[in-house]
């Protein structure tokens, strides 16, 4: 993380704190023996898995972006779109701004490959819109799974609540940005660094995108797809470790890991997803360093590998050229 800002790379110690804690708490409660077996056993096969999976996430991403500049008459490669996925991802974690950072980066990379600046920009209001509304849906999911299971814990209760509020108040937030007018917005918007220029590039999106029934359809699916397909990767590695737990458990401690990392406000959601995961995991019954292994691994499969190629395809999209296969069709 060199060149990085200090206040940007300071903004990592509460998580790491709180994950050191966490690594702690698990070593003086659970023999280091344990987790040495269960890595032992670990089966080859699954962590294989566990990779096509996360290759799978990526596709639909990409294919969010794709299905945004697609619904505006633009064609471009999906595979192309891929490493902007990667690069957003590394600027959010490092950088974290609220996922800003990395929006601005994929729409200029799109206008690097002459994608139009209206055109880019309702893409990623479709992608950020979309995001929410998929986890609008996971949340219900994991209320009913909650409901069914009469695991209602106050703690769960709160959290659900609160990311509830966050889920409805960022897309309501945008559409009143996009579709308020400007009597509508407060002063203080116009004196937000790069607001003017989102506003105007908002503004230049094709009305006909942002109000595509079916785009935010699709674009739902892919979303939901990401978080089924992440949940899915902590599934086969939990049976990697040995042990077995109903998909419906396993999807609902991750969703409510990424809640707990989405409302800390921290880099990557460093040390409240994990401590939200092992958590969750444990109050389902999942023994204490299976959790705690099976979340590290995936930790280490959604965050923590893709931020390597993250950082040099970051560089790329902020530095390079455009690559030669996207230029429009004549």
């Amino acid at each position: 993380m060199a060149g990085l800002p200090r206040s940007s790379v300071g903004r990592w110690l509460p998580g790491t704190l709180i994950l050191v804690a966490l690594l702690v708490f698990g070593l003086r409660n659970v023999a280091w023996r344990h987790f040495s077996e269960i890595l032992q056993r670990a089966e080859p096969s699954w962590i294989l898995a566990a990779v096509v999976l996360q290759l799978g996430t990526y596709l639909c991403a990409a294919g969010v972006l794709h299905r945004g500049i697609a619904a505006s008459g633009v064609r471009r490669s999906l595979l192309s779109l891929v490493p902007l996925g990667l690069a957003k991802l590394f600027i959010d974690q490092v950088v974290p701004t609220g996922g800003l950072g990395g929006t601005l980066l994929v729409v200029r990379a799109l206008e690097r490959r002459t994608v139009p600046r209206g055109v880019a920009t309702a893409a990623v209001v479709v992608n950020m819109l979309s995001f929410y509304a998929a986890y609008a849906i996971a949340v219900a999911a994991t209320l009913g799974v909650l409901w069914l299971g009469h695991k209602f814990h106050p703690a769960i209760l709160v959290l659900l609540t609160l990311f509830a509020f966050y889920a409805t108040a960022m897309p309501v937030l945008i559409l009143w940005i996009v579709y308020g007018g400007p009597r509508s917005r407060p002063a203080w918007l116009h004196r937000v660094p790069g607001f003017d220029a989102a506003l105007r590039a908002i503004e230049e999106a094709p009305a006909s995108t942002l109000r595509h029934p079916l785009l935010f359809l699709e674009s739902i699916l892919l979303q939901l797809a990401i978080v089924v397909l992440d949940a899915l990767t902590l599934d086969v590695l939990l049976r990697a470790t040995g042990h077995v737990a109903p998909f419906p458990i396993v999807f609902t401690s991750f969703v409510l890991a990424s809640i707990a990392a989405t409302l800390s406000l921290l880099p990557g959601g460093v040390g409240t997803f994990e401590a939200g995961s092992v958590a969750s995991l444990h109050y389902f019954g999942v023994p204490l360093e299976v959790s705690l292994t099976a979340t590290l691994l995936v930790r280490g499969f959604t965050l923590w590998l893709p931020l390597v190629p993250g950082v040099w395809f970051a560089r790329h999209e902020m530095m390079g050229s455009a690559p030669p296969g996207d230029a429009p069709p004549p």
